[in-house]
């Protein structure tokens, strides 16, 4: 309901009558180049066409046009092309008239002058049919949240969004990239998810309007009319059934793909949306779940022009009571009654060419372009053209979705791209750059920084490993194997032997009275031998196959020992 003052409404309550006026302009470069106002002294006839949900049952993801037609005596060139049209009225009695209250902003499409009387007659539309223009390509990341795509949109329309509208989307959808649908269609799709459609109001801003979103308390009250029609309610609503090919021509839900939520005990809403997901359907249910639609048409009803689409109106059953329904639609002939013909909805069609692709064009280019093998996607200035050029999709191939890419070869995929990252399966043949910490130069792949577990010392094939790139030099008991000869000359400090698993030939223990002092647990009566190594001796042997060894010109028995 369109906001009106104190002035306004105590008019409207006695004896009144209405004033209209056409205001009609021209731009250029954003600036105004000229505006004039029209009365009822030039206008002949005015009447405005709107709808939200289309023909007969509501049809739910519209984003209709709605339409101005007037007659005034001027001359033709007077009202320039493309011009301009604002209707306004305004409510008065004999000494009082009440603010100008606007009725839309329209944009000339045809006219057709009398040159003998001078009647010019005009039929202009709103900025909706601007919609139909494919998707520009935009900055942004997609998939892009809802209300950020009907902002953009907006922008692109030339008007802002209304308050209603952002009131209503809350659940946050995320939007594929458009790049197949017009702005329009983007629209329409978008409100399906929400269970409504999008038009333009009065005051020239994009608004949502929801089927199910219906006041408890009228917004104002159907008075008299010419006839007034009656339709049985329709049945509680129990399911909500998503479309997801919008070109389905009638074939059934099974044949297109469809998304599913509540029962066929009631009434089911069948709504095309490629958008859908089941968790939209699944949240479309718990706003229309019981929902009870009640359709009306009345004709030349005294209504307060001041109402708007989407507005809860109070309708008289016949029987002294009432029912609440949805105005959806009205047909607004601005005179000094200001009578419209409302209803919720009518059968009526409203997608006209300004500039309009009407629907089965689009639905069959869109089937040429999935036939054709070629493809032109654009987003984020990024191109990607592909084309066939010999082979058969079964030798090579790509596959792309929401979730990844793939490349496939002879029926494998050979590169996939997804959220856990790159993944190739096959040679990777490279002869520069960089992996992680590596860098190839000339196909030689330079490793600086790496942590190589179990690596098999029989990879070690050539070269010299310098005793300074060994790290760990503690060996344990199991390191060297049975047999194996260590034919080194320990160092000057300690060392460590284990008694029990020391095995082998002991080439040579070195002249160091502490690597001997080492050994002197393998012998018996140790404490005997320890003390004929007193000061610094040299003892040297080849195997302890002796059963003496001379120590200082004494002759000294040794021990068996392993």
């Amino acid at each position: 309901m369109n906001t009106t003052s104190e002035l306004y409404k105590s008019i409207l309550a006695g004896n009144h009558s209405f004033e209209v006026k056409v205001n009609i302009s021209a731009t250029a470069e954003g600036l105004v180049q000229s505006s004039t106002d029209y009365g009822m002294d030039v206008l002949t006839s005015l009447s405005s066409r709107r709808s939200v949900f289309g023909t007969g049952s509501p049809r739910l993801g519209l984003a209709p046009s709605g339409e101005l037609a007037l007659s005034l005596y001027v001359e033709s060139g007077a009202v320039p092309r493309m011009a301009t049209i604002r209707p306004y009225f305004r409510v008065v009695n004999d000494t009082q008239q009440s603010e100008w209250i606007a009725k839309g902003v329209y944009f000339v499409d045809t006219r057709e002058a009398d040159t003998t009387t001078g009647l010019l007659s005009l039929h202009a539309y709103d900025s909706m049919l601007k919609g139909e223009q494919a998707y520009p390509s935009t900055s942004h990341s997609w998939p892009y949240s809802d209300i950020s795509v009907v902002t953009e949109i907006a922008s692109f329309l030339g008007v802002a969004v209304d308050a209603q509208t952002i009131s209503l989307m809350t659940a946050g959808f995320m939007i594929p990239l458009p790049a197949q649908y017009t702005l329009r269609e983007t629209l329409q799709y978008i409100a399906a998810l929400y269970g409504g459609s999008f038009v333009l109001t009065d005051v020239n801003t994009l608004r949502l309007v929801c089927l199910w979103d219906r006041k408890t308390e009228a917004d104002l009250t159907l008075g008299s009319t010419h006839r007034l029609t009656e339709s049985p309610a329709f049945p509680a609503c129990t399911g909500v059934r998503f479309l997801l090919d919008d070109d389905s021509d009638g074939r059934s839900p099974s044949a297109v793909g469809e998304l599913f939520a509540g029962d066929e005990t009631g009434y089911v809403y069948e709504i095309s949306c490629p958008f859908a997901t089941q968790a939209a359907a699944d949240r479309l249910l718990t706003k229309m779940q019981g929902f009870v639609y009640r359709p009306f048409a009345a004709e030349a009803a005294v209504l307060d022009p001041a109402c708007e689409l989407g507005d809860t109106l109070s309708i008289p059953d016949g029987s002294g009571g009432s029912f609440l329904s949805g105005l959806f639609s009205s047909n607004l002939v601005f005179d000094s009654l200001c009578a419209a013909s409302v209803s919720a909805p009518e059968d009526e069609e409203l997608d006209h060419e300004y500039p309009y692709i009407p629907a089965s064009e689009r639905s069959f280019t869109r089937r040429i372009q999935n036939v054709q093998s070629e493809l032109t996607l654009q987003a984020q200035q990024i191109a990607a053209k592909v084309s066939r050029s010999g082979g058969d999709p079964s030798s090579f191939g790509w596959y792309l979705d929401a979730d990844k890419f793939e490349l496939r070869s002879d029926g494998s995929v050979v590169m996939l791209v997804n959220a856990s990252g790159l993944t190739v399966h096959g040679v990777v043949d490279a002869t520069s750059g960089t992996i992680g910490g590596c860098t190839i130069e000339d196909g030689v792949l330079k490793i600086y920084n790496a942590n190589i577990e179990n690596l098999n010392a029989s990879k070690i094939t050539a070269g010299t490993l310098n005793t300074n790139r060994i790290a760990d030099y503690s060996l344990g008991s199991t390191k060297i194997d049975d047999g194996a000869a260590v034919n080194r000359v320990i160092g000057s400090s300690a060392v460590s032997y284990g008694k029990t698993s020391f095995q082998g030939t002991l080439d040579q223990v070195g002249t160091n009275k502490a690597n001997i002092d080492t050994l002197y647990g393998y012998f018996e009566g140790s404490a005997q031998f320890s003390s004929l190594l007193a000061g610094s001796i040299a003892l040297n042997y080849h195997y302890l196959g002796l059963e003496t060894i001379t120590v200082g010109g004494v002759n000294r028995k040794l021990v068996t020992w392993s």
